[in-house]
């Protein structure tokens, strides 16, 4: 029975005859299709057969009349009291249409006559009256009655056989063969097969951009902790795409609007150059920069800069962490002297578990309006696998902050990815499952490859679907967990007909460019459709399962992981 159950909605009749069907014995090689439609109908713009039998004796239409049944005057009257209708057409001509119906669309889709195939008949079921008038319009052999429900309803099947198989003898017709399991499988799949429409990626995207308009109101309302003149500095502890850079930006600019100078700052400089762009445009009166940035700026201000001139300057993990500090504090000295040292009302940190240390909060304390005991600020950060990318944050730091009287906030919902994604990505990692706001159904495409050259040729084949699918290059980023250099894009650049861009490369952007790079250098940012690459075999380590959490997070819309079977292997273990 397909489908297996019978929809409470039809008629007493109807379900009567479902259960019968249902329930006849010797019926294993019987398929039986309730309601079936018959879209292109050569007389009606919709038709519809009450019950359609695939079996080897061939097809039937059968047309199902429950309670009486009157003609008078050519007009048929069905059923009972209240319940009953008339009609010009009758169940027999109903029936007979339902079949000329079905044959026309078999023709159509198989390009040949059905009716060769097979034997294609039709009847008309009566199962609470005996009906054994005679007509020119039918024979008694098409006509199921209240007689017929004491036996099998296979005997009626057989009935059908054999009166229509008469029936094309007497025309002079060779009768069609049985139909074989094969060939009924067919039919089958003609007339109800099973399938999946799987939501295109195009409109997945517009789908998606749709709710994240929609959820911005609730994501907007976490801001009244940090905008409330109360709580003058504020630790926010969230998870990937808990909305902790929206806040600190919005923050930064509404007070800015109230006269405040504020200094915004975070770690990567590709969010970095993301959000000055925003502030230049929407808000002047804030200062963006990256730690470091600000840093150099204010050494360099006091004629220090010199002393960043180096070989190895830039690489080292010591000029970061000792030099700077150590310079910046020097810079501040001068600065101060000369009346020039800036000073802020408010600093708000992005990123924070990224960059603050002990060294970095008591160089910051010297630009802050009464410092980090007194003054006012909001620093945003992610106690959870976020922190283990760098493996920068201190517990007893944060300790130190909430001990200046900060008020302390933790943020447990995802706004940013599709649940799909960000339930992977908490599995990958290992911690607990956030509280997904996002409806969207959009679950994580792994691809298997076998090494780096079949990987190059599947990338290049999915970037090849996506513009087929309509994909604009540039909300599509590819990110790899070695070097850029190294990576896949740059080893072997796909061939696609679209130019390639590095996350490196500020600039205005391109929307005919995919963007590639480090799922280190993209962490802060996000992106329609993430595809991560060179993925390693392994999940026994913090740092790999960190740069993993903060690439899949990175998702709005879909992510893809390009992957070998040893990392299935690790995830499915995990």
């Amino acid at each position: 029975m397909l489908p297996p159950v019978c929809p409470a909605e039809v008629s007493r009749g109807e379900t009567r005859m479902f259960e019968l069907i249902r329930d006849c014995p010797g019926s294993d090689d019987l398929v039986c299709l309730h309601s079936l439609g018959i879209a292109r109908h050569l007389r009606k713009d919709y038709a519809e057969a009450d019950f359609v039998l695939i079996g080897p004796e061939g097809i039937f239409c059968l047309e199902v009349k429950g309670g009486d049944v009157e003609r008078k005057d050519g007009m048929w009257r069905v059923g009972r009291g209240a319940k009953s209708y008339t009609s010009s057409e009758g169940p027999f001509k109903q029936a007979q249409s339902a079949r000329w119906g079905l044959i026309g669309y078999l023709d159509r889709r198989l390009g040949r006559s059905a009716r060769k195939d097979g034997l294609i008949g039709w009847g008309v079921v009566l199962p609470d009256i005996r009906f054994d008038r005679s007509d020119p319009e039918w024979d008694q052999d098409v006509i199921y009655d209240v007689r017929d429900t004491t036996r099998p309803f296979t005997d009626y099947v057989s009935r059908l056989a054999r009166y229509f198989r008469r029936r094309a003898d007497e025309m002079g017709r060779a009768a069609p063969a049985r139909l074989s399991a094969t060939r009924r499988e067919d039919y089958l799949q003609l007339l109800r097969g099973d399938f999946e429409v799987v939501q295109s990626l195009s409109g997945l995207l517009v789908e998606s951009e749709r709710e994240l308009v929609a959820l911005s109101p609730d994501q907007h309302r976490v801001l009244d902790y940090a905008l409330n003149e109360s709580n003058p500095r504020l630790l926010c502890d969230g998870p990937a795409g808990s909305g902790k850079t929206l806040i600190g930006l919005e923050a930064a600019r509404r007070l800015a609007g109230t006269g405040r100078s504020v200094l915004l700052l975070c770690y990567n400089d590709n969010l970095a150059h993301f959000l000055k762009v925003d502030v230049a445009r929407t808000a002047p009166g804030v200062r963006m920069a990256t730690l470091h940035g600000f840093f150099g700026e204010t050494i360099r201000a006091a004629g220090l800069g010199d002393r960043l001139r180096g070989g190895d300057v830039a690489a080292s993990a010591d000029t970061f962490d000792k030099l700077y500090p150590e310079l910046f504090e020097s810079a501040c000295s001068i600065l101060l002297d000369e009346g020039t040292l800036p000073q802020f009302d408010v600093i708000v940190v992005d990123e924070a578990q990224d960059i603050l240390t002990f060294p970095f909060l008591d160089c910051l304390n010297l630009v802050l309006a009464n410092g980090f005991r007194g003054g006012r600020w909001l620093i945003f950060h992610d106690s959870g696998p976020q922190s283990g990318l760098y493996g920068r944050v201190d517990p007893a730091l944060l300790d130190t902050l909430r001990g200046f009287g900060a008020f302390a906030v933790e943020l447990h919902e995802n706004f940013r990815n599709p649940k799909e994604v960000a339930l992977e990505a908490s599995r990958v990692a290992g911690i607990a499952e956030p509280v997904c706001r996002r409806a969207l159904r959009s679950p994580v495409d792994y691809r298997v490859v076998a090494d780096p050259k079949d990987q190059a040729k599947r990338l290049r084949a999915l970037l090849v679907d996506l513009l087929k699918e309509g994909v604009s290059p540039g909300s599509v980023s590819i990110l790899s967990w070695v070097n850029t250099d190294a990576s896949s894009v740059a080893l072997h650049p796909p061939d696609v007909g679209k130019p390639f861009r590095r996350i490196e490369e500020h600039g205005k952007p391109d929307p005919r460019a995919f963007t590639y790079g480090t799922i280190a250098g993209f962490k802060g940012l996000e992106n329609d459709v993430v595809i991560l690459t060179d993925l390693p075999d392994r999940l026994d380590d913090e740092r790999v399962r960190s740069a993993l959490y903060v690439g899949m997070t990175r998702a709005r819309t879909k992510l893809y992981a390009l992957v070998g079977e040893a990392w299935l292997q690790a995830r499915a273990a995990r």
